[in-house]
């Protein structure tokens, strides 16, 4: 069948429940809902992503802006026509008629489509830039410097070689924190702290001379993201790399104003946060015309990492993948998930698409009805 013989046939949705991940039980109670979204084509292939509600929201919301807002303007696309598709569902996001994540997941599950389509894996869609990329392992917030220090003990014991900090948000305690982990880990080990835009620019500052004393590889989103000229301010103050632009909305159109103002160096990119795989590609070119680098932000979603997986590969120079650890509290709902080698790599399936299987027991018996 001739591309411009196929349609896109039906756009559905299922959604699920799953235990709150470890890195949001802080903050949000109960259980958390994930979004299935299915692509059909009349070429007899499906495609499929997951959006993941936020702040214990049902996923309705999600599934609601995929089924009455974008599905009829889908519906009869070739599914090849990524750009016309993208253009069209990112045309309603400035005005806020479909949330982020809706375009996401329709996104990704048209390119895994696509690749089912062509019989051709997705990093190799977008350009087979490698094959493997190393892992870092990324930890939720504890209680103490010693929990921090078995997780990461643990996280290196697993194949890990980089680990990245949620901590105290206290720059104080951080500074302890992050003295304690060098220590542990030696000088062999990439370490990064993560802050989540919880300093002011003074804690800032402090923080990021000890992390340069210690060797930190990057210091991750210190200041509140809408200030733009706080983070060019430190980018010149500090020596070591600053990194953000994790969760603003615009994807790559938002990037640009970053990096027009010099204000980091790298900027953060996933396939949840970003716009799915065409605007995360977007954004990677953006940062690529400027010298600057990417770095990788977790997909939300096992899933959703795999997307990340095959684009970080595909089509930037990102150096690391972020996984959550410890890995049982993030994985669901799939047949395998990733998991760095004993050199601390995780190579990128070569199955067409996304290259992975649903667990379609584990969507059943967790189903929202």
């Amino acid at each position: 069948m001739r591309s411009s013989d196929m349609r896109i046939t039906d756009i559905r949705t299922q959604c699920f429940r799953q235990p709150m991940v470890p890195i949001h039980q802080k903050r949000f109670a109960g259980e958390q809902e994930i979004v299935l979204t299915v692509v059909e084509s009349d070429s007899g292939h499906e495609g499929y992503a997951m959006a993941r509600a936020h702040g214990g929201q049902p996923g309705r919301g999600i599934s609601d802006a995929i089924l009455c807002t974008i599905r009829p303007r889908l519906l009869g696309m070739d599914p090849l026509d990524h750009e016309r598709a993208w253009q069209s569902m990112m045309a309603l996001e400035p005005a806020g008629y479909v949330p982020v994540f809706a375009i996401s997941a329709v996104d990704v599950a048209l390119w895994d489509l696509a690749g089912k389509i062509r019989g051709e894996s997705l990093h190799k869609m977008l350009g087979g830039r490698r094959n493997r990329i190393q892992a870092y392992a990324s930890c939720a917030a504890m209680d103490s410097i010693d929990d921090y220090v078995r997780d990461m003990q643990r996280s290196l014991a697993r194949g890990y070689r980089a680990y990245k900090i949620h901590p105290f948000d206290v720059p104080e305690r951080d500074i302890e924190l992050c003295r304690a982990l060098r220590r542990e880990a030696g000088d062999g080990v990439a370490l990064m702290l993560d802050v989540a835009k919880n300093y002011d620019y003074a804690g800032a500052v402090k923080v990021g001379r000890v992390l340069e004393e210690l060797g930190f590889a990057w210091f991750e989103e210190p200041l509140p993201q809408y200030d733009i000229a706080g983070y060019a301010r430190l980018c010149r103050e500090l020596d070591i790399p600053v990194i953000g632009a994790e969760t603003v909305a615009g994807s790559c159109h938002s990037v640009a104003n970053y990096l027009n103002a010099n204000a980091l160096d790298r900027v953060l990119c996933d396939v949840y946060w970003k716009a799915g795989v065409t605007g995360m590609v977007k954004t990677a070119q953006l940062c690529e015309a400027h010298g600057v680098a990417v770095a990788s932000h977790h997909g939300a979603s096992p899933l959703m990492n795999f997307a990340n997986l095959h684009v970080l590969c595909g089509a930037t120079d990102a150096d690391m993948i972020e996984v959550l650890v410890p890995e049982e509290g993030y994985n669901f709902a799939l047949k395998s998930y990733l998991a760095p080698d004993p050199d601390g790599f995780i190579a990128v399936p070569d199955a067409p698409g996304i290259g992975v299987e649903l667990d379609w027991e584990y969507l059943r018996a967790n189903a929202v009805a």
